[in-house]
């Protein structure tokens, strides 16, 4: 059993620590099913400057191990980003839990729907949170390529189990 869990809000010095998990995550969790053009792009689009930026203008926060940075998330307004475990903590409830601090702190905060965009590896974990598909979508990005992904959203009602 894993212990020592403790989820808190992100500050500025685990940046280095959670652009690396999040890069990690992409390298190992996305390379099947998204072109090379894709995974720039999704690292491009979670650079450093981003990650601050939503830190200082939302609520992001971090999920630890035994001291380690093995999960992130981040609420922008109704929006949920960035929400990244570690593949090898994956599938062991640790972005349910992730999910469940963000969708509580919106809903305290009056915010009762929340969207997000699913990438084709995340779908099935949003799905299983009760987050429904508004459309299928795509970004044209270099090399004619397209990095495909899902418009998501869900109702909150205090409920986040």
């Amino acid at each position: 059993m894993i212990r020592n869990i403790k989820l808190r809000e992100f500050r500025g010095e685990n940046l280095e620590a959670v652009k690396r998990l999040i890069y990690k995550t992409i390298d190992v969790s996305y390379h099947e099913v998204y072109p090379e053009e894709a995974i720039e792009y999704f690292k491009d689009y979670h650079s450093e400057e981003q990650i601050l930026g939503d830190g200082r203008e939302g609520y992001a926060i971090i999920l630890e191990c035994n001291g380690k940075i093995i999960g992130t998330g981040t609420l922008l307004g109704t929006n949920i980003r960035r929400v990244f475990i570690d593949p090898s903590y994956q599938y062991k409830g640790f972005g349910k839990l992730v999910m469940r601090k963000l969708e509580e702190h919106a809903f305290v905060n009056g915010i009762s729907f929340l969207d997000l965009s699913a990438s084709l590896v995340s779908k099935r974990f949003y799905d299983s949170l009760g987050y429904i598909i508004q459309k299928e979508d795509y970004i044209p990005i270099r090399n004619k390529q397209k990095l495909s992904y899902y418009a998501m959203v869900k109702k909150l009602d205090g409920n986040t189990s």
